[in-house]
């Protein structure tokens, strides 16, 4: 009876883990994009991509998570000193018409006249996020570039910084991407116009079976504004074969050999 009873719990909490994980990859597409097979892009024009909160299962290779990793809330934290991959939480508020009067903090997708998704920091959300997966084997010279748009036009004047980072594989600690970082991406009060162009390439993003790339804010001291992160696109070329390298040695040999008999 012990053992029967035993049982039947130990199947019952194996199927109830399985919907919980089920239900948790349903909502995010975390499948890493293939850079061979061309370039990567996401403006957010196409608004049903996102249609439910906390569901990103629509959208191709992104993720936003709520950054709720500090029980202490701090505030105006530098993003770059926050490197920890965290708890992960998938967020997102769907389906937003007006970034001025949403106060709730974490990442939010708005239905504006140029769409977006967007970051906002609050006292539960310590430092939202996206992540973006990408696929780079074959492929060199990666670059990752994203338009970082000031979409608040309320009242609320913060510095709201901007980070980006990456790591390599799906573990471990991020790292800061040199010269990537905006201090202030947000105008105010009532104003609604800055757009931060970043563009970044490293050698280390070559020929990698997962790059992760985590574009990141924090709360900051005041009332928090909606930085959009908008036009993101990862581009890359092909890494020559080995062949192809050798003629390109043997014409230039060539090439040196004509010169001097001239």
């Amino acid at each position: 009876m012990k053992l029967n009873r035993f049982r039947r719990m130990l199947t019952f909490s194996m199927a109830f883990a399985g919907l919980v994980a089920a239900a948790y990859s349903a909502s995010a597409n975390t499948i890493p994009f293939s850079l061979a097979s061309g370039n990567f892009s996401q403006d957010w024009t196409t608004t049903t991509l996102i249609t439910a909160n906390d569901d990103w299962s629509g959208v191709p290779s992104i993720t936003g998570h709520l950054g709720d990793d500090n029980a202490a809330s701090p505030t105006a934290v530098d993003p770059t000193t926050i490197v920890a991959a965290g708890a992960g939480t998938i967020d997102v508020i769907a389906n937003q018409a007006n970034p001025n009067t949403l106060t709730s903090g974490g990442v939010a997708e708005f239905e504006i006249a140029n769409p977006t998704v967007a970051l906002q920091g609050s006292g539960t959300a310590d430092n939202p996020y996206l992540l973006v997966y990408m696929e780079s084997l074959g492929r060199s010279d990666v670059t990752i570039r994203f338009n970082a748009r000031d979409i608040d036009g309320s009242a609320d004047n913060a510095v709201q910084p901007i980070a980006l980072q990456y790591r390599l594989g799906n573990s471990g600690d991020f790292i800061n991407v040199p010269g990537a970082v905006i201090a202030d991406a947000s105008t105010g009060p009532s104003l609604a116009e800055l757009v931060t162009p970043v563009s970044a390439s490293l050698p280390a993003w070559s020929n990698a079976a997962l790059i992760q790339f985590r574009i990141m804010t924090t709360n900051a001291a005041g009332s928090d504004e909606w930085i959009g992160i908008d036009d993101v696109s990862v581009t890359s070329v092909a890494i020559p074969e080995p062949a192809t390298l050798a003629l390109a040695g043997v014409a230039l040999v060539g090439s040196l050999a004509v010169r001097r008999r001239s």
